[in-house]
């Protein structure tokens, strides 16, 4: 099992790269640079970890395991190449944020992207190319799980030249990023900021000792020509305390908004659910105010916060379709009800909507022409009479409004009586002709 620890790991890399290819950081190149970074240190994780290299064993071409470990221990490097031009990245975003003239701040800031580019990419190219050619000086061979080589002190010597090589350039790199964030964690202080700061910090010093492991490598390859290909458990270890401490980090100063928009998206997601009832009996009896009427599955919507907006503007282009069928005599038939089921208090005004929503829709079922009464008495009627300032506030209240229609046992009993009228003046009609 501790062999599939890197797994976790090497998808947790991934997987934050992909959060932050979608993030609104300020900073482009500091977008990308950590984007490029935690996709390359995650996909090196997921071809080292020790599965994979006995996965590319078991195909029937074993000489494919020795260039599947290059290759991941290239990704590493252009991981840590990534990890060393964050600092630049972040020093440039300082400056421009600090300066008031964004163009000569947005020039200054791609001179020195240039620069530190060109540098990193001449490094990185400088240690690929030595590694490479120690690696194949010392053309090793692989038994089980280990790299091996001749008896030869120059091919011993090559194959500890090669990690040496890579676990200096990482350690520059970590370095270079290790002193900006040290920095910035003094400035910050005490505070939310700082703590991510510091934990972030913590997760690089975590990514040294990781790196510093390899030294176990370099002394056995020098001595005995055999070294460790895929990553071993205690990397995994030292791996998911650095990918903790970095999750931590970023969740310090993430997880208050991702919490607040978690909760607001169950907010709006039971608010939306609330309303299903009253905009289901609505949009049956008219199917018009249905906005998107592609959609006829039951499921839960992707965007609740949009759905919920959506679904407030059709309940209310029902209620205004409504009017035109409100009766007149709901006053009276819930006056009637309410003697047998009196609503509390702080239902009363919602009751009589409910109640005159109940008999509109109705009357708009049956088709029926609604009785001539006064002006008064049929705006007193006329559901939908209550208003609010906010999408917020009127969610709540459709809420409040759908749970009355739906369980109020005055509501229901104003919707029988009105269900029975249209009953009795239908078999009146039908009798005249």
């Amino acid at each position: 099992m501790s062999n599939l620890a890197l797994y976790p790991v090497g998808l947790f890399f991934v997987l934050s790269a992909a959060h932050f290819a979608r993030s609104r950081i300020d900073s482009r190149a500091t977008a990308r640079y950590t984007c490029y970074g935690t996709a390359l240190l995650g996909s090196a994780l997921l071809v080292l970890a020790p599965p994979t290299i006995r996965a590319v064993q078991g195909t029937g071409v074993a000489v494919l395991a020795v260039p599947a470990i290059v290759l991941g221990d290239g990704l590493r490097d252009g991981a840590a190449s990534a990890i060393r031009l964050l600092a630049p990245a972040l020093r440039a975003a300082d400056a421009a944020a600090q300066a008031g003239n964004a163009e000569a701040a947005g020039n200054a800031a791609r001179a020195v992207h240039r620069h530190e580019v060109r540098g990193g990419l001449a490094l990185l190219g400088a240690v690929l190319g030595l590694r490479l050619a120690l690696i194949a000086a010392a053309a090793p061979g692989l038994s089980g799980e280990d790299l091996t080589v001749g008896p030869e002190l120059s091919a011993r010597l090559a194959l500890a030249g090669y990690t040496a090589v890579g676990m200096l350039h990482t350690t520059v790199c970590l370095v270079a990023l290790l002193r900006e964030l040290v920095r910035r964690a003094r400035a910050a202080g005490p505070g939310r900021l700082g703590t991510g700061l510091r934990l972030l910090t913590g997760g690089l010093v975590a990514g040294l000792l990781w790196n510093a492991w390899s030294m176990d490598d370099v002394l056995r390859a020098a001595a005995t020509g055999i070294q460790d290909g895929p990553e071993d458990t205690l990397c995994a270890v030292l791996g998911g305390l650095c990918a903790a401490l970095i999750a931590a980090g970023l969740g310090s100063t993430l997880w208050p908004a991702a919490a607040g928009a978690v909760r607001g998206w169950v907010h709006a997601h039971r608010r939306y659910r609330a309303l299903t009832p009253l905009w289901r009996d609505l949009h049956t009896v008219l199917p018009q105010i249905a906005l998107d009427p592609a959609r006829r599955l039951p499921l839960p919507p992707r965007d609740p916060q949009f759905a919920l907006y959506r679904r407030i503007i059709e309940i209310h282009d029902a209620r205004l379709l409504l009017r035109q069928h409100c009766d007149p005599r709901t006053a009276q038939w819930l006056d009637q009800a309410t003697r047998r089921f009196p609503p509390p208090c702080d239902h009363a005004a919602a009751t009589a909507e409910a109640a005159a929503l109940a008999t509109a829709l109705e009357l708009a079922a049956s088709g029926a022409v609604p009785q001539a009464a006064a002006p008064e008495a049929v705006l007193s009627a006329v559901p939908g009479t209550t208003a609010t300032d906010t999408m917020d506030g009127e969610a709540e209240h459709l809420a409040h409004l759908a749970r009355v229609y739906a369980t109020c046992p005055a509501v229901a009993e104003v919707r029988t009586r009105a269900r029975a009228e249209r009953a009795r003046a239908a078999s009146a009609a039908g009798a005249l002709r």
